[in-house]
C-alpha cells in the first residue's frame, strides 16, 4: 500500500499534528487547572480521578498504593494509566512533555495497528479515513488527548479492537488478544467485553487455526490472573468482576441513589449526597463491602425506582447532545448548552446501530456470515451494559462513537467498493 519512505513521511506529519494539538490542549488545560508548578513540572498529586496520590507514590517509592482517609488502597485504580504516566514522568516531569509524549505513544500505536490491519486491503483512502476518525470530532479528539482519566486510552484501543476483528490480516487475532489484554488493565467497565469477546471469536472464526482462535482468550485469562495475583498478594482477596477495583461499590452508590435522577445528566454525579459511614475503615475491602451492602439494600427497597432511571441513561447515551456533568449545585439547573460535537457523534452512532441491526434482521438465517455487524453490535452492547448499571457521561461514549464511524466506513466500502 505504501513504500517505507512514504509511510514514514505520513507518520511524521500525523505525529507532528498530534504533538501540536497536544501542546495546545496542555496549554489550555493548565489555564483551567493547577497542574504544573513554576518550573513547568507536572504536579503529580494534582492528577485527578484519584490517580495523583497513586502515581506520586509510584514515582517516589516504587510502591503501588495510595492512602485515602488513612486506608491503604492497592486496588483503587487499574494500572494502565498509572504505569504509562510513571514511565513518561521517569523520563521528564515537564508537564508539556508528559502530555505530548503520552499522545505520541498512544497515537503511534493507533497509526501502526491501523496500518498493519488494513494494508492487506491495499486501500490508501480507507487508511487515511481511519486515521482521522479519532481527530475529526473536536470533543472526541480532546478526550483522546487528555491524560487524567481512562477513557483517553479506550477511545483508541476499542476502535483498534474492532478493526482487528473485522480486518483480513492473518495475524488479526493476535492483535485482538494484545488489545484485550491491555483493555483489562484500563478500566473495570471493560470486564464484560474482555471476558465475552474471546468466546465469540472462538464461535465466529471457525476457519482460523485453533491456536489463533484461542489466543485472545488466553490473553484475557492472563490479564485476570496477573491483576488477581497482585490483588490477592497485597490484600488477601482476588479482585474479579465488579470487585475488580475496590472503589467500584462506592462509585456505583451514586447511581443507586434516590437523588440520581435529580442530577443526571445535567449536573455532576459527584454532587449526589451519598450516605457516609459512621466509622473508620481498616482496609479497602471493608470500604468496598460497606458500600456493596448499602447498594444491595437500596436495590432491595428501591428496585423499581432504579429501573426507572435506566431509560434516562439510555436516552442520554443515544440522544443526549447537551453538555453533561456540570459542577453546579443549583437543583433547578436544566439549561446546559448544546455540545455540537455530540450532534455528529450521536447521529453516526444511531446510524450505525440502525444499519447493522437491519442487516442482521434481514439476514437472520445467515447472521453468522455478517461478522462485521455482529462484532459491532456485540462491542456496543457490552460497552452499554456497565453504563446502564451505573451511568454514562459524554467521555465514556467516545470509543463507541469512533467505532460507529469505522463501521460506517467499512459499510460504505463494501457497498461502493470501487469508490473507496
Amino acid at each position: 500500500m505504501f513504500n517505507r519512505r512514504n509511510l514514514l513521511v505520513l507518520y511524521i506529519f500525523y505525529i507532528a499534528f498530534i504533538s501540536l494539538s497536544s501542546f495546545l490542549f496542555a496549554f489550555l488545560f493548565q489555564k483551567k487547572f493547577y497542574v504544573m508548578d513554576i518550573n513547568h513540572n507536572i504536579i503529580l498529586e494534582n492528577i485527578t480521578f484519584e490517580f495523583g496520590a497513586l502515581i506520586k507514590n509510584l514515582f517516589y517509592s516504587g510502591e503501588y498504593f495510595s492512602v485515602i482517609d488513612n486506608v491503604k488502597f492497592h486496588l483503587n485504580k487499574l494500572p494502565a494509566i498509572p504505569l504509562l504516566l510513571l514511565f513518561i514522568c521517569k523520563i521528564s516531569l515537564n508537564y508539556f512533555f508528559v502530555v505530548i509524549f503520552k499522545n505520541i505513544i498512544t497515537f503511534s500505536l493507533y497509526f501502526l495497528f491501523s496500518y498493519f490491519l488494513t494494508k492487506d486491503l491495499k486501500n490508501k483512502i480507507l487508511f487515511y479515513l481511519i486515521l482521522i476518525i479519532p481527530i475529526v470530532i473536536p470533543y472526541s479528539f480532546s478526550v483522546a488527548l487528555n491524560y487524567v482519566y481512562e477513557d483517553n486510552l479506550i477511545a483508541l484501543l476499542l476502535p483498534l479492537l474492532f478493526i482487528s476483528l473485522i480486518s483480513k490480516n492473518q495475524n488479526r487475532l493476535l492483535y485482538s488478544g494484545v488489545i484485550l489484554f491491555i483493555l483489562y488493565f484500563v478500566k473495570t467497565s471493560m470486564f464484560l467485553l474482555v471476558i465475552i469477546v474471546p468466546f465469540l471469536i472462538i464461535i465466529f472464526e471457525k476457519k482460523i487455526k485453533i491456536f489463533l482462535r484461542l489466543f485472545p482468550l488466553l490473553m484475557s485469562i492472563l490479564a485476570i490472573i496477573i491483576w488477581g495475583y497482585f490483588g490477592y498478594s497485597h490484600t488477601g482477596r482476588f479482585p474479579f468482576g465488579s470487585a475488580g477495583a475496590s472503589n467500584n461499590s462506592y462509585v456505583l452508590s451514586f447511581a443507586l441513589n434516590k437523588d440520581f435522577k435529580n442530577y443526571y445528566p445535567e449536573r455532576s454525579t459527584d454532587l449526589i449526597p451519598v450516605l457516609k459511614p459512621d466509622k473508620e475503615f481498616k482496609s479497602e475491602w471493608e470500604f468496598y463491602d460497606y458500600y456493596k451492602l448499602q447498594n444491595e439494600n437500596y436495590l432491595k427497597y428501591n428496585f423499581s425506582s432504579y429501573l426507572k432511571d435506566i431509560p434516562l441513561k439510555l436516552n442520554f447515551i443515544l440522544f443526549g447532545i447537551h453538555v453533561d456533568g456540570i459542577n453546579v449545585h443549583n437543583q433547578e439547573f436544566k439549561n446546559s448548552p448544546i455540545r455540537y460535537s455530540s450532534i455528529f457523534s450521536k447521529f453516526f452512532l444511531n446510524l450505525a446501530i440502525l444499519f447493522s441491526s437491519y442487516i442482521l434482521v434481514k439476514n437472520f438465517k445467515y447472521f453468522l456470515n455478517y461478522k462485521k455487524e455482529l462484532y459491532f453490535i456485540t462491542i456496543f452492547g457490552l460497552n452499554l451494559v456497565p453504563h446502564l448499571i451505573g451511568w454514562a457521561t459524554s467521555k465514556h461514549l467516545i470509543a463507541i462513537s469512533n467505532i460507529s464511524l469505522i463501521y460506517l466506513l467499512f459499510y460504505l466500502k463494501n457497498k461502493y467498493a470501487n469508490n473507496i
